[in-house]
């Protein structure tokens, strides 16, 4: 009977928060105090390639902790693990590069929210491998500030905004092969969250990312315009941890050619 008592207690209390979309920047940030870790991994496979070059089926398996100085001001640390594997052959395993990040939502009102995310991400990754796409840890410095904006309607919908700029750095290939300059980019995200009931949550994201030259690796020559639509959703099983999970589904033909699908599943819990 108390073990049944305290699973309603902890169902009534249960709340799957809006402010996390699957990649879109929310507003909300963890509290003053608090630290958030998660695990998650994302698969980009099926890429459809193009002549003479065949794209890989990369899985990425990642670790990150959010920890929050002061209320609205948050600090993300992320670890990274690149797999290239298919069916029927042996996987290469490396290490990825390592994103900073800072999050500052500097006008939090019960109706909008206005923030600033700023990342620095240094290059641990492989930089050599020439069909590993600039999106992942691509062995490169790289830098992201984004405008975020959020509108709240009700407790239970929640709308997001983003738009940014990236900047890449040159790519450095080995010993043997000439460097390779990442052309900068434009990143926007536009995203809606909706609570069913208290632990339940379903998002839907748009995501578009336009480089300033087509050629965004030595072997991908026209793929400047990538657009991705991703469904998702999470659930907390206890109040501060939830189960995520989702499936980018790529729109542009240059964005098709690196990956068709993005599965994602993750976990989150928050300690404070």
């Amino acid at each position: 009977m108390r073990w049944l008592l305290l699973s309603c207690a902890l169902a009534s209390t249960a709340w799957a928060k809006p402010y996390r979309a699957m990649v879109t920047h929310t507003a909300s940030t963890t509290p003053g105090g608090h630290v958030e870790v998660g695990a998650r991994y994302q698969a980009f496979i099926l890429g459809v390639g193009r002549t003479g070059v065949n794209a890989s089926n990369w899985h990425q398996v990642a670790a990150s902790a959010r920890w929050g100085i002061i209320d609205n001001l948050e600090l993300d640390l992320q670890v990274e693990a690149l797999i290239d594997w298919s069916p029927g052959r042996l996987a290469n395993v490396f290490f990825g590069d390592l994103p900073l990040a800072l999050h500052w939502t500097f006008l939090d009102r019960p109706k909008f929210a206005l923030g600033v995310y700023g990342r620095v991400t240094f290059p641990t990754g492989p930089g050599h491998v020439d069909v590993l796409p600039p999106m992942l840890s691509d062995g490169t410095w790289d830098a992201e500030l984004t405008v975020l904006g959020e509108l709240r309607p009700s407790a239970w919908a929640r709308f997001m905004v983003n738009a940014g700029f990236l900047y890449h750095h040159v790519r450095n290939r080995g010993p043997n092969a000439a460097s390779f300059d990442v052309p900068e980019a434009v990143r926007w995200a536009l995203a809606g969250t909706f609570n069913i009931g208290k632990r339940w949550l379903f998002s839907l994201e748009v995501l578009g990312l336009h480089f300033f030259r087509p050629d965004i690796t030595p072997v991908w020559v026209n793929n400047q315009h990538l657009i991705e639509v991703i469904p998702g959703v999470r659930f907390e099983v206890i109040p501060r941890l939830v189960f995520e999970a989702g499936l980018g589904i790529s729109v542009t033909p240059g964005l098709r050619e690196l990956w068709q699908l993005r599965p994602l599943a993750g976990v989150t819990y928050e300690f404070g």
